[in-house]
């Protein structure tokens, strides 16, 4: 038999193929795959399927874009942080068009996060019944691939091809989609929309999924432990449900893994589970998402200015301006010798990490914002920095002091709701920044307080109400970052003369009694003086 007449038997033999193709890259080759959620798996208890209404748009969009005789759009991309349904919507778009037979075949291959090519090629073969590839050379593989499809795409016939879970830019040429052969489409899925854009997915045909409405959430989570929303006989066990979902933060794959965990169960291990939660003890659910998309993190400035933002409380909107200033303070970024340089470089991290869906934007000029289970992650004790954030109400110093005691720390966030004594064992030699958020304005210092605390390098105040008397600044010679906001009895900035290696320097909203400032260290950089009060 000639080669020709080879080639075009396995053509023919794939055409002739009615069931779908899809294939996975042997899991020695790619991370193994999330936990996700079936389309069975969203049923409501009456058994109906429930596309969540807030993902219609996107979902209608894409299938618009998926039409062969919609020629303006050859790629499409779904984009969205780990777990939030990428693959699901994926399989219900490949489902859809499989039923309404837009396409003569579908290919899928799942790629992963350790995707080699020569894998990719062979995953790619076994899609189209090409069992016998042979060549050893990457570009001889490419080039057999590519009359293959060269071959479906002259006789007419209208392809689709899906790559499931992209984590790095494919060269399409390797796996014989170069040039793109007419009557083909492409649908990718990958946490980054930057690798989807790199590929050649334009803009507008980068669909970006977000967290579910909290109605949808509940929908979900009761769906699938089988308890239905209007049915009211265990009130207290619907209170505990809906505060489970709300601490899911509207993720799926968490409230797939939460709730599948509950089925059957009674109200203990409900509350237990609710208490496991609020002591943010999701780890596994947590590593596995977002681990991934951290290691996956080709910079070190793009990780340090993750961690950073990881310190903010929940729900919080993050200036990227006081991101640049602690960054600065604590020299995180390589090669950046100005502010201006580094308020560039902050700017740059931010938009990479919204690009791999670790942060998100904020409806706050000039802020972003965390999901709170990729907080969760950022928080947890790193090799590379160890940081806290504590949120206290009322007079809860002792479970600090007992649960939370961790002479290690790196960072520190505490913001306080009715705090009125600092804690005078307060012991962190290691500490290098410490923001304080004084919500009630009754937090005192014990005034050598900075003794224990000497390596101070980046200090943000906030709403203090209590004076800083300028003896608590004497130790601080390190401090290379000093911001005070709504610090409203500011008796005197003399301590401003201890501070020799003092950068920046950041007053907003402060009523400062004396202006009496000594010298300054040659080292200072900027200083901003915003809408200050000098009484």
């Amino acid at each position: 038999m000639s080669s020709h007449n080879l080639k075009q038997g396995t053509l023919n033999n794939f055409l002739k193929r009615k069931e779908p193709c899809s294939s996975e890259i042997p899991s020695s080759n790619r991370a193994k795959k999330m936990d996700t959620i079936t389309r069975s798996s969203i049923c409501t208890p009456d058994g109906t399927q429930n596309i969540f209404k807030s993902r219609d748009l996107i979902y209608e969009a894409a299938l618009k874009s998926l039409q062969p005789n919609n020629e303006s759009r050859k790629m499409i991309a779904l984009c969205g942080m780990g777990g939030i349904g990428k693959t699901t919507m994926m399989e219900q778009l490949k489902k859809e068009v499989e039923a309404s037979n837009f396409f003569d075949k579908v290919v899928k291959v799942v790629l992963g996060e350790n995707t080699d090519l020569v894998a990719l090629q062979r995953a790619t073969a076994k899609c189209i019944n090409l069992e016998d590839i042979k060549e050893e050379a990457i570009d001889a593989r490419a080039d057999r691939l590519r009359k293959i499809f060269e071959g479906m795409s002259k006789q007419g016939k209208k392809t689709l091809v899906i790559m499931d879970d992209i984590w790095s830019e494919v060269d399409l040429n390797d796996v014989g989609l170069r040039p793109f052969p007419t009557g083909f489409k492409l649908l990718f899925t990958s946490r980054s929309e930057y690798v989807c854009t790199q590929m050649g997915v334009k803009t507008d045909s980068v669909f970006k999924l977000r967290v579910l409405d909290v109605a949808e959430a509940k929908a979900l989570f009761f769906g699938i432990v089988g308890i239905s929303m209007s049915d009211h006989d265990d009130p207290e066990l619907h209170k505990i449900g809906e505060d489970i979902v709300n601490k899911c933060g509207g993720l799926p794959i968490a409230l797939n893994t939460v709730a599948k965990s509950l089925i059957g169960k009674k109200n203990e291990a409900w509350k237990e589970t609710l208490s496991s939660l609020q002591q943010n003890v999701l780890k596994d659910i947590v590593h596995k998402v977002f681990g991934m998309s951290y290691n996956n993190l080709e910079n070190e400035d793009d990780k340090s200015i993750f961690l950073l933002s990881g310190l903010f409380p929940d729900d919080f909107d993050i200036p990227i301006e006081d991101l640049m200033r602690y960054a600065w303070g604590l020299k995180l970024f390589t090669n950046v010798y100005t502010l201006a340089e580094a308020r560039r470089r902050t700017i740059v991290c931010v938009n990479n990490l919204i690009h791999v869906n670790l942060l998100t934007q904020s409806k706050c000029m000039g802020c972003v914002k965390m999901h709170d289970l990729v907080r969760v992650y950022a928080l947890s004790n790193f090799t590379k920095v160890k940081q806290a954030s504590i949120i206290y109400h009322d007079n809860m110093l002792d479970q600090w002091l007992i649960e939370d005691a961790n002479e290690s720390y790196d960072r520190i966030l505490l913001k306080s709701k009715g705090i009125n004594k600092f804690p005078f064992d307060f012991n962190y030699p290691n500490l290098s920044l410490l923001i304080v958020m004084d919500e009630y304005n009754l937090l005192k210092f014990p005034q050598d307080i900075y003794k224990k605390i000497e390596n101070l390098e980046v200090v943000c105040y906030e709403k203090m109400g209590i004076p800083l008397l300028p003896v608590m600044f004497e130790n601080s010679t390190k401090l290379r970052t000093l911001c005070l906001r709504s610090c409203s009895l500011i008796d005197d900035i003399s301590f401003l003369g201890h501070l020799s290696n003092l950068e920046t320097l950041s007053f907003v909203d402060c009523r400062i009694r004396r202006c009496q400032l000594r010298r300054v260290g040659d080292t200072f950089t900027e200083a901003i003086f915003i809408r200050v009060g000098v009484l």
